[in-house]
């Protein structure tokens, strides 16, 4: 169980931007300025495409989701439980944005503000416990990418949307999430 933990976290943490790398590269329109990466997702406006994105959300989602339950199940702590319901939370979320995608209206907006502020809470608590985990790098890091996203998220920038703040957001979970396994598992 514990290697396929490590399996399910470092491939759900790296999966989506395979696809999503992809769907940029089939998607000559789409401008990181001008578009949230959810406008790759929609079928009206991205044709197959899109389902190429959404398939990249959902599976990395399930992965994390199952990395959330292996460690949660293998680490009965207090410890990890506040931290891995979280986890859960987020990766379903992730995978709630491939499935309703732009196209479905107002869940695609939920699910996605769902995922990006369950992100930042995560490695926050994440941070707050890292003492008693046993991880204070991972946790000064976890702090660090937390305020980080934070930021990128309230502040206004001169690009007209929200790929930039969306990219940085994911890729520092990915970052939080390979290093969370390989201490954890």
């Amino acid at each position: 169980m514990i290697k396929l933990a490590k399996i399910c976290s470092i491939s759900g943490a790296i999966v989506p931007y395979m696809f999503i790398v992809t769907s940029i590269a089939l998607s000559p329109w789409f401008d990181i300025y001008d578009n949230a990466l959810s406008d790759l997702g929609s079928i009206s406006r991205n044709g197959y495409v899109a389902y190429v994105f959404n398939s990249g959300l959902v599976i990395s989602g399930v992965l994390v989701s199952l990395f959330a339950l292996i460690l949660s199940n293998l680490k009965r702590s207090w410890k990890f439980l506040a931290w891995t319901s979280l986890l859960l939370i987020n990766s379903v979320s992730l995978s709630l944005i491939g499935i309703f995608n732009e196209d479905a209206g107002r869940i695609h907006g939920i699910t996605s503000v769902m995922f990006f502020v369950t992100t930042i809470i995560l490695m926050l608590v994440y941070s707050y416990l890292s003492w008693p985990l046993n991880s204070p790098q991972i946790g000064a890091l976890a702090l660090f990418f937390g305020l980080f996203c934070i930021f990128m998220w309230f502040v206004e920038w001169p690009w007209s949307n929200v790929a930039i703040q969306e990219s940085a957001t994911a890729i520092m979970a990915s970052i939080w999430l390979i290093l969370v396994s390989l201490k954890n598992v």
